[in-house]
């Protein structure tokens, strides 16, 4: 993975309002293997993602992907796609875009079923947990693990993820981010983190 970039992706369900979290099978190689990740990631392929034409890479087209080939997201599918931010993981010396994903159209249910059908990547993971998209319930999930369960990037894009849905909801005011940071302290303190 040295000198990598991956495209990094939290979804969440609209119709539910659940964030997702995905853990890296046993049968994935690398050091992230058997870990709590986020809702999928893919890194770039030069035979999936460089275009025959000659026009720049599309990150947002890599992220499409990622939930196409693991978690059976359609190109048909509503979709609110957004990059956040890029990162550096500095375990793994891998460059990764952060997405945010939010499926206006789709449940935890309508999920599950479509993963009985088949998906690309079946291998990718082993295990799916549906959260209360709400920060304390996020965070709270990311807290019950221990870090050594997660991959170096899951617990900042789900909090990146956690404030841009919190500035989007109060219609693009910045101050929303206090009310993760508020949820954080609270939730740290109840664990004594």
């Amino acid at each position: 993975m040295n000198c990598s970039f991956g495209v990094n992706v939290a979804v969440e369900t609209g119709r539910d309002g659940k964030m997702l979290f995905s853990r890296r099978s046993a049968h994935v190689a690398g050091p992230n293997s058997s870990r709590w990740n986020l809702s999928a990631n893919e890194g770039l392929a030069r035979n999936h993602d460089l275009p025959e034409d000659g026009s720049p890479i599309s990150l947002h087209a890599v992220a499409r992907r990622a939930l196409y080939e693991e978690l059976a997201v359609h190109a048909t599918d509503t979709l609110d796609l957004e990059l956040l931010s890029f990162g550096l993981d500095l375990d793994n010396h891998q460059w990764a875009g952060f997405f945010r994903a939010v499926l206006p159209d789709l449940d935890e249910k309508t999920l599950r079923l479509r993963w009985t059908r088949g998906v690309a990547d079946k291998w990718e993971h082993d295990r799916f947990e549906f959260v209360s998209a709400d920060p304390a319930s996020v965070l709270g999930f990311i807290a019950d693990w221990p870090k050594e369960n997660w991959t170096p990037c899951a617990p900042a894009l789900f909090y990146l993820t956690l404030v841009r849905g919190a500035v989007r909801h109060d219609g693009g005011d910045p101050a929303a981010r206090f009310k993760v940071e508020k949820a954080e302290q609270e939730v740290t303190g109840a664990r004594n983190l």
